[in-house]
């Protein structure tokens, strides 16, 4: 049975296309997650398949949404998942990154605005729940 009350993320969407350095399909999900409060970040993740020698992006847009907010009230944290010698997450500059998500955040925050801060926990928090909740990431982790 579901926990009403349990941090959880929700499906959205998904897309695929051919990785432009080297022709094998790309695949990018989408989705939710929900905290306790009711409070969204979205998050979209990116990765070859079958390539652990590609790292996979993944995007987290935290800040406020809804009612009154726009852009400017969120930012875009990155961090990449290394498949290949240690396999673990590493918070990355996600200023190169915002066009992806452009119109929905205003500013991408740098590896060093993030590392040591109360981001830094939040953005894991969401990545574990992603990493439990959204079952296409077994698509992701197979290839390791």
């Amino acid at each position: 049975m579901e926990q009403p009350d349990r941090i959880r993320a929700v499906t959205a969407g998904e897309s695929t296309f051919d990785c432009p350095c080297c022709g094998k399909l790309s695949r990018t999900i989408w989705g939710e997650v929900y905290d306790r409060a009711g409070s969204i970040v979205p998050y979209y993740c990116h990765w070859t398949v079958d390539r652990p020698d590609h790292d996979a992006n993944i995007d987290l847009l935290l800040g406020a949404w809804g009612d009154g907010t726009t852009a400017d009230d969120r930012a875009l944290v990155s961090l990449l998942f290394r498949r290949s010698e240690t396999i673990g997450f590493m918070v990355i500059d996600a200023e190169p990154r915002l066009e992806k998500v452009k119109g929905f955040v205003a500013t991408g925050l740098s590896r060093g605005e993030v590392i040591g801060t109360w981001i830094a926990q939040s953005a894991f928090v969401v990545v574990d729940v992603i990493w439990y909740d959204d079952p296409r990431i077994a698509d992701l982790l197979a290839a390791r």
